[in-house]
């Protein structure tokens, strides 16, 4: 594991294509006040994405099984937006050799996942750096990437077609691309039937009343809806092509895509 290789400056957007501008009360701006990874929603990340995510406990070891074909000896795996490493760590498990790159901006997360792939003894071959996704070294290219539970955090302002095209930038010919996070069209039909439903799931999984209403606040501040046809036409602009969906629960929606160019 190697020290972060581009440090930067206090909460911001997860997995970000860039750095942010000034503070103000830019969409990122709101959304790194709303979900300060480098504070206590960063400390409690993980038990309420096991909590609140539908199917999150199987998410991963799912995502590893899914690409492991694509996969040869020693590749190179690109995980942008890594947190506290459990995607890192079911990677590392499943597959000792592939050579893994975690980048996320939020130091407390990464101090996280350092912990844990150390306490494992999986922390050969894995290197961790603090930046965002257009910090990530370029060459060589890597064999696949992955953007898990990131885009949602990204306002659709440019920011989002720009951080999949860093990925893109980032991948091999053919390379395999995994994406899964929120997604929706506020006021459509479908959005307006799943959007309580994730609500009411809150309070089946034991959310109280106070706490959702906190939630809610941050979900309307800070997070960046966009349809699942739009999220598709961004990944293809970009250069990621090939998408074929692999999970659908309430808003969650997850794709696999190709970096053009290569054979299939």
């Amino acid at each position: 594991m190697t020290a972060p290789a581009h440090p930067s400056p206090g909460p911001t957007r997860r997995g970000s294509a860039t750095r942010p501008n000034s503070p103000g009360s830019s969409p990122a701006d709101l959304t790194a006040r709303s979900f300060n990874f480098d504070g206590k929603y960063g400390a409690d990340y993980e038990a309420l994405a096991h909590r609140l995510i539908p199917g999150y406990a199987t998410l991963f070891p799912m995502i590893a099984a899914l690409i492991d074909p694509d996969l040869p000896p020693g590749a190179r795996v690109l995980v942008v937006g890594a947190g506290t490493g459990i995607e890192l760590v079911t990677f590392s498990g499943t597959r000792p050799d592939l050579r893994l790159h975690g980048v996320d901006p939020s130091r407390q997360m990464l101090d996280i996942a350092r912990r844990r792939l150390e306490d494992r003894g999986l922390a050969d071959g894995v290197t961790l750096q603090l930046g965002y996704a257009a910090d990530a070294p370029t060459d060589p290219p890597f064999d696949a990437a992955t953007l898990i539970n990131v885009l949602h955090f990204v306002p659709d302002d440019g920011s989002k077609a720009e951080l999949l095209a860093e990925i893109a930038r980032r991948l091999r010919p053919g390379g395999v691309f995994v994406l899964f996070d929120l997604h929706g069209d506020p006021g459509s039909e479908e959005h307006e039937r799943y959007m309580p439903a994730w609500e009411r799931y809150w309070a089946v999984r034991g959310m109280s009343p106070a706490d959702a209403d906190v939630f809610r606040e941050r979900i309307q501040s800070g997070i960046h809806f966009a349809p699942p046809e739009r999220v598709v036409a961004l990944a293809r602009k970009a250069g990621l092509v090939e998408a074929q969906r692999f999970y659908k629960s309430l808003l969650y929606g997850g794709w696999t895509f190709r970096r053009e160019g290569g054979s299939t």
